[in-house]
């Protein structure tokens, strides 16, 4: 196995050196870094959309969510695919369309504000960096069931390569190493599924072992208002999710963005068929593990063959990679193009500009590592908190601003901020022993953030109609 795996590595390693080396010759501009000149088509940018969203939280945390809670947890998938349907419908197309560089330039071309743009790049960066917690932790679990190394050598090293080639070529250069991802984790968790059901005894024999060691297993874990939450909360998120909004300018077109998110659809589905079974079987072999986070790690290493385990725990690499990758260029662009370029560089030449991005990838891969070594929770829990973030900060401001003309940027800065502190609030006031009754905190923030984006935009300037013109026939 260590051979095979060590093998598998190198060659994977190579091919993504390659690719970023390709890339870099080609990237001169802030729009070749950031927007990959526009170039990329449905097939590519739908794998580019589904390995933005299968991250750790799914192929290490929803692994151990359905070893621990069963198969009740595949039902927030409903969520996900709504969030993405809303996307293509509501949001995509117009996002398209303006042709911007960040998730921050709409905020800023559709508000007429220039506050709003700054306070959205930094709520990008905190939400993100939250996200990035869970990544890094994610590659420290694996490193340490599999190979026993300290996890801080493991999320440096994932920190440092992942920096590295999302700084060398920036997005063009992740879409094409995402595509190959997403084509490994295909491969490595459909392939795992059979031989795990041979092992564990056949479908029959794998759902009475279930049953008999908790019925819930196999039915409801979760009551029906907990996983309406978690969906919503991915749903939301995704629907408005910044990372992927970006990925949308680097499209040919209104309809290649399109046909992309219904690729990425098509991807997720199998992914998350196998991700159900690979945790369902696992529980059934190992049904004590001491951390359901390690479940797709050890089962890799100790239950497939060689080259199906080498396979999986690369693609289990590539998850985070892709997550990592897409995380870091979507807040360096936060901090270079719209905190740095626009207040304290205004005049920046296009390459001082890219640079500007190189080196915020690399500051921003550093910060959680402190947060990502104190495990502040499971990988998966840390996935949801941040999902509950981006829903109640930006669903609001993107999605109902892209489809109601009368929102303001007073409207905007009000939902943007609301959202984020009530969501916030709620979850904190849970964590010390509040009876939420059944509200969740991403309910309490979205409903804050709509409201407050109701009532300040009647009551304040609305935008000038040349702004409104981009988006409103």
């Amino acid at each position: 196995m260590g051979t095979i795996l060590a093998v598998v590595l190198v060659l994977y390693v190579g091919l993504i050196l390659g690719i970023s080396i390709w890339s870099y010759r080609r990237t001169s501009t802030e729009d070749d870094f950031i927007a990959a000149g526009r170039s990329i088509g449905p097939l590519v940018g739908g794998a580019v959309l589904a390995a933005t969203q299968i991250s750790a939280g799914t192929v290490v945390g929803t692994i151990g969510r359905h070893y621990l809670t069963g198969v009740s947890w595949w039902f927030i998938w409903l969520g996900v695919w709504a969030g993405w349907l809303v996307s293509a419908f509501f949001v995509a197309p117009k996002f398209r369309r303006l042709g911007a560089l960040t998730v921050p330039d709409y905020v800023a071309a559709r508000f007429a504000s220039e506050k709003a743009r700054a306070l959205a790049a930094v709520l990008i960066v905190v939400a993100y960096s939250v996200y990035l917690v869970a990544q890094l932790q994610a590659s420290g679990e694996i490193a340490q069931a599999i190979f026993g190394l300290d996890p801080l050598w493991a999320m440096l090293a994932v920190a440092a390569s992942t920096a590295f080639y999302s700084g060398l070529g920036g997005v063009r250069s992740s879409s094409y190493i995402e595509f190959i991802q997403t084509l490994i984790m295909v491969a490595g968790l459909v392939m795992a599924v059979p031989v795990l059901l041979d092992l564990a005894g056949g479908v029959g024999q794998s759902i009475a072992f279930l049953r008999g060691l908790d019925p819930r297993l196999t039915g409801f874990f979760y009551a029906p208002q907990e996983l309406l939450a978690f969906g919503i909360s991915f749903g939301l998120s995704i629907a408005a999710a910044p990372y992927e909004l970006a990925r949308f300018y680097s499209m040919r077109d209104e309809k290649t963005v399109q046909r992309a998110i219904y690729v990425a659809i098509g991807f997720q589905l199998v992914i998350g068929l196998a991700v159900l079974a690979i945790g369902l079987l696992t529980r059934v072999l190992f049904p004590s593990l001491g951390s359901a986070d390690q479940a797709s790690s050890i089962m890799a290493f100790e239950v497939l063959p060689p080259v199906v385990g080498a396979l999986l725990l690369v693609a289990m690499l590539s998850a985070i990679l892709s997550t990592v990758n897409s995380i870091l260029l979507v807040t360096g662009a936060s901090v270079a193009h719209d905190l740095y370029g626009r207040f304290l560089a205004p005049g920046a030449s296009q390459r001082h500009l890219v640079w500007a991005n190189r080196i915020a990838i690399a500051a921003l891969a550093l910060l959680p590592l402190y947060f990502a070594l104190q495990k502040l929770g499971d990988v998966q829990g840390i996935v949801v908190a941040q999902t509950k973030l981006i829903a109640s900060f930006f669903f609001v401001p993107v999605v109902a601003g892209l489809n109601w003309r009368r929102a303001t940027a007073a409207g905007a800065i009000a939902a943007m901020v609301g959202g984020f502190t009530a969501c916030l609030a709620w979850e904190l006031l849970v964590l010390r022993g509040f009876d939420p009754r059944g509200i969740d905190a991403v309910e309490i923030g979205v409903a804050t953030s709509l409201l407050l984006f109701v009532v300040v935009s009647r009551f304040t300037r609305p935008v000038p109609e040349e702004n409104l013109r981009l988006f409103f026939d």
